[in-house]
């Protein structure tokens, strides 16, 4: 078995939607999903190649490295009963498991178990945590004049005696409305409002891919390095993420680290999920609660479950491919962090358990389900406390928010952490001023009856230049709209001359801050010069050219949607 490590950065929020929450909203997981990484590979793969969706079905590297037919001309049917191509793809045997949010240390957290409880009193840092799969647990002993509750933090390391939380930064809400495709805006009819709520920007996460064939790895280190897309409404500023590699790792690899435990019969166990898990009984339904029966047919011996001790929850699971433009069947998973307490009947041995770990167990496991670990967390009781923060390095950030930070003298007494930390604060409060003094200009140059905005171009002339501000944002290439402006016809060139923004024509005013060399300071603008950025412990982030042009295409998009609003009466 081969084992690929990489680190995932989120330059943009990311939406991996779950099946949870209101109709109206998207709400997406704390991780990023395997299937997600899977499928980028093949898109790249198929873009790499110019092939087809048919072609890359048919493929020879391509069925290799993702579907693992044969080399001959297969059917569909022929396929689907292709014993290798079953044996190595249906079955999951080359896995994409899920990236999981990185600690400061690169290390990659898993999920809280769900027997781990603490007393409801206590705090949420620096306190004793229970472990209740453990055969000497006593609740009322543990409760005392108290109750007990889950730990309330989605990932842990454990260390010792020590046990780590942590849990992704605050998500990214925000409020969208539908469009209308042909008329480009909403309208009564096509006009829903809906909500987001994505993995914030600037996080770090890990994920791991295991292998069976040692000649894919060259090909999907290739495939995986640099910058790509992941999750949905990426024309609407989510998913873009920068993937670089890491370690190689070797067949006595193991997920959660340290070596393969043996299982002796008759010696009560642990069997914690590391993802959610889809399980069939023996009559082929979904498992929502695990027995005796379904387990000892997935670990190939008998075994007892001490029901008192073990703690599990289920969750539905969908997905959608893209090649069909179809949703997948939905179906119960037990939930990552499920713990459950066994004895076997015969003695499993490290080879046994670490084909099982390796392997994992159900359905999906292609996409990162099933995954497994024995006998992870064994101590009584723990102490635990919150972990630092997942930004890792000083790597840089999304180049739309200023790619750079430089920390001044005053802060050479931080660790490298912590200077990290203070510029990645600072950049934050930062954009979060731009967004305050941007509404401010908006208000004060538009909206103001007293000061207002006059003889605004017809709101399809408005549109057509925020479309070309809309194609530049991504990568704040100005020319684009300068080159558009420049094929505006004379008609249309006249209504933005004739009107008046900011003590000038607007079209003065367009091309002063889109030059080359800029007429117009964008920071003067919006009064927010360098000397008033915030600072954090001494850091400050750097006025680069990057956050500069990226200012300056949001105050004309924001600006010229408030005189079309102006226009419509709705301001």
């Amino acid at each position: 078995m081969k084992v690929i490590s990489y680190r995932i950065f989120l330059e943009q929020p990311l939406l991996a939607t779950q099946i949870l929450g209101d109709p109206n909203s998207s709400v997406s997981f704390d991780y990023i999903p395997g299937s997600q990484i899977r499928g980028m590979l093949i898109h790249r793969y198929r873009e790499q190649r110019n092939l087809t969706e048919t072609e890359v079905a048919h493929d020879p590297d391509c069925r290799r490295l993702f579907f693992k037919l044969e080399q001959g001309n297969l059917t569909e049917t022929e396929v689907a009963h292709d014993p290798d191509c079953r044996r190595l793809f249906f079955n999951g045997e080359t896995r994409f498991l899920h990236a999981y949010p990185l600690t400061d240390g690169e290390t990659r957290t898993f999920p809280t178990p769900h027997a781990l409880l603490k007393r409801k009193g206590d705090s949420d840092d620096d306190a004793t945590a229970y472990n209740a799969a453990h055969a000497a647990f006593d609740r009322k002993k543990a409760e005392g004049d108290d109750t007990l509750k889950p730990l309330g933090m989605p990932f842990c390391l454990a260390d010792t005696d020590t046990l780590n939380l942590y849990k992704p930064e605050p998500n990214t809400v925000a409020v969208h409305v539908l469009r209308d495709r042909a008329k480009g805006r909403a309208t009564e009819a096509k006009g829903a409002v809906f909500q987001y709520d994505a993995l914030a920007a600037g996080q770090w996460f890990g994920g791991v891919i295991l292998l069976n064939d040692a000649a894919d790895k060259a090909t999907l280190d290739k495939l995986l390095s640099g910058p790509a897309w992941l999750g949905r409404s990426r024309s609407a500023g989510y998913g873009k993420v920068r993937i670089e590699l890491g370690t190689t790792g070797h067949d006595n690899w193991r997920e959660i680290g340290g070596a393969y435990p043996a299982l002796p019969a008759g010696v009560p166990a642990t069997l914690t999920l590391l993802s959610d898990t889809i399980l069939r009984g023996t009559e082929g339904q979904p498992v929502l609660a695990l027995n005796a029966a379904t387990l000892s047919a997935y670990l190939g011996v008998q075994v007892t479950i001490d029901d008192n001790h073990s703690f599990s929850a289920v969750v539905p699971h969908g997905g959608f491919n893209r090649t069909w433009r179809l949703p997948l069947a939905q179906s119960y998973a037990l939930t990552a962090g499920s713990t459950i307490v066994f004895t076997p009947a015969q003695t499993l041995d490290t080879n046994a358990v670490r084909r099982l770990e390796q392997q994992g167990l159900g359905e999906r496991r292609a996409e990162g389900f099933g995954r497994i670990t024995f006998n992870w967390i064994t101590e009584e009781t723990l102490n635990f406390t919150k972990g630092d923060a997942y930004t890792t390095s000083d790597d840089t950030l999304p180049p739309t928010k200023g790619d750079a930070y430089t920390a001044s003298d005053e802060d050479l007494s931080l660790t490298a952490v912590g200077r990290n930390t203070a510029q990645v604060m600072a950049h934050r409060l930062l954009m979060r001023q731009i967004d305050q003094q941007i509404a401010i200009f908006v208000r004060d140059q538009v909206r103001d009856k007293s000061n207002q905005a006059r003889g605004m171009p017809f709101n399809s002339q408005l549109g057509r230049v925020r479309v070309l501000l809309r194609r530049a944002m991504p990568t704040g290439n100005m020319a684009i709209v300068r080159a558009g402006l420049a094929n505006i016809k004379a008609a249309g060139k006249g209504q933005f001359e004739r009107a008046w923004l900011y003590n000038m024509s607007l079209w003065e005013w367009l091309h002063g801050l889109l030059a080359d060399q800029p007429t117009h300071d964008v920071w003067r603008m919006i009064q927010l010069p360098k000397s008033q950025w915030p600072t954090v412990a001494g850091a400050c982030a750097e006025c680069n050219s990057a956050l500069t042009r990226s200012v300056t295409l949001r105050l004309i998009n924001e600006t010229l949607a408030a005189a079309a609003r102006v226009r419509k009466g709705e301001a």
